[in-house]
């Protein structure tokens, strides 16, 4: 068996339909690979946040920091959250063995967590969910125990789950009988928040098909089940669907969409897990072997007003990086209606005073035309100060290792700095550096933030 494919699930023929009705398409922003604090050489899967969401679960294979090295099974790791930064990721020690460990559940409370696999005395592993609570007083998770759920019959070697944060149901991915090789979606229900549950019931035949279907999350807030699924023309090329349940049964489901391509790519893309504000986190081996886990945006569609033709194409609104310009004194804050050039002398050689503009599409360092008139006002404000001399400060979201993004700084800069000696500044009077994702001005856990953090900085002096 192939290590890499140990509970990564594979397979199903793409969907090519679209969805029931206009108010189901659902966009995302372009997504973007984690930082090397959570991504690395090895293999990176399952994303799950803890209840507060300060906490980011996943499972980590062919890592040689794992329980048992490199070659064993998965480890669950994680990486919390601290200044709108992921940390450096620590394995989660307390819960994994030698075989593969990893969380497909948190309760609603953040007290109680699933686990794939039952494990017996030994650490041993059968296919299974098993529950793991903590105690409060020692802030320890406790041993995990095998949940029941009958007639479950988990046949295959690739099967995953994932039970909703109020315990009430359980999707798994798994054969349908041991006779097929696909898998298929079905749900365990519970009505006392996992007490006692129903066995295993299949979501239908919209879901599923001859083919498999893998890795189902379900936003309940939404009423919208994501999977991933294997298109029949590229059985390599795993895309991440979603579908919307249309009542209670669980069997109503309106056709699967393709999530688009800012999201899917041509290779491996799946765990797609979304947060309550609307960020996605998924797993995608796209210009690589190995996955890592990718970020990436809900779009909410702006509302059409009342006497729009109903044939009119929807449109999406896209992070703009409005407004242009933001300046900051010491005196007056943050102000977004202030030109540069109504600066006194003294707040722009004030160090108190910030001048952020130029927001870059991602990965990129190029000027747009949108910014002339800030760059004519700064050449302006150099010519009424013949004195005065510019540091242009380039700065990234934390998006990509810290190496290349110091490098995209510093060209962010420097573009900058090459934008206004063509236009008559002496380039003795400039001085670019790169501070790369160092100094974050918004959030880099959103889209709106990040795009605020790939700027620019002016500060003046004497």
């Amino acid at each position: 068996m192939n290590p890499i494919k140990l509970f990564l699930l594979l397979g199903f023929a793409g969907f090519s339909a679209t969805a029931h009705a206009q108010s189901d398409t659902i966009k995302f922003s372009h997504a973007e690979k984690l930082s090397s604090n959570v991504n690395s050489s090895a293999e990176e899967s399952f994303p799950i946040f803890s209840a507060d969401g300060k906490t980011l679960y996943f499972a980590r294979t062919f890592h040689p920091g794992n329980t048992g090295g490199k070659y064993t099974g998965q480890d669950i790791w994680m990486s919390k959250i601290e200044d709108d930064n992921f940390t450096t990721a620590e394995n989660f020690s307390q819960l994994n063995s030698r075989e593969s460990n990893v969380i497909v559940g948190v309760s609603v409370n953040g007290d109680r967590m699933y686990v794939l696999n039952h494990f017996d005395e030994d650490g041993n592993a059968t296919p299974g969910i098993s529950i793991t609570d903590l105690d409060a007083d020692t802030k320890t998770w406790s041993k995990p125990r095998a949940l029941v759920i009958p007639d479950l019959n988990i046949t295959g070697m690739y099967y995953s789950a994932f039970v909703s944060p109020d315990e009430n149901f359980i999707l798994w991915s798994m054969p349908a009988s041991e006779n097929v090789d696909n898998n298929d979606i079905f749900v365990s229900l519970s009505g006392d928040q996992g007490v006692t549950w129903t066995p295993p019931i299949t979501l239908g035949s919209r879901i599923n098909t001859v083919n498999d279907e893998i890795s189902p999350f379900f936003d309940f807030k939404e009423k919208v089940l994501y999977f991933s699924a294997n298109k029949a023309s590229n059985p390599d090329d795993y895309d991440i669907y979603y579908s919307v349940l249309l009542d209670d049964s669980w069997t109503n489901w309106s056709i699967p969409v393709n999530a688009g391509s800012n999201i899917n790519s041509k290779g491996f893309d799946a765990y797609f897990y979304v947060t309550p504000s609307g960020t996605a986190y998924f797993s995608s081996n796209r210009n690589d072997t190995l996955t890592s886990i990718y970020v990436s945006d809900r779009i909410i569609p702006e509302p059409r007003p009342d006497d729009e033709d109903e044939e009119t194409e929807e449109v999406t609104t896209v992070v703009e990086r409005d407004p242009v310009l933001i300046i900051e004194t010491a005196d007056g804050g943050k102000q977004l209606d202030r030109s540069i050039e109504s600066l006194t002398k003294e707040e722009l050689l004030d160090k108190g005073t910030h001048i952020r503009f130029v927001y870059f599409e991602y990965n990129k360092y190029d000027i747009s035309a949108r910014y002339i008139n800030v760059f004519d006002e700064v050449g302006r404000v150099l010519d009424k100060y013949p004195n005065m001399n510019l540091r242009i400060e380039g700065h990234t979201d934390a998006i990509g290792s810290d190496a290349y993004n110091q490098v995209l700084s510093e060209n962010r800069a420097a573009s900058a700095k090459e934008f206004l000696v063509i236009n008559g500044v002496i380039p003795d009077r400039i001085t670019s550096v790169g501070i790369g994702e160092k100094q974050p001005y918004a959030s880099n856990l959103t889209e709106e933030g990040r795009s605020l953090n790939r700027r620019v900085e002016l500060f003046f002096s004497e």
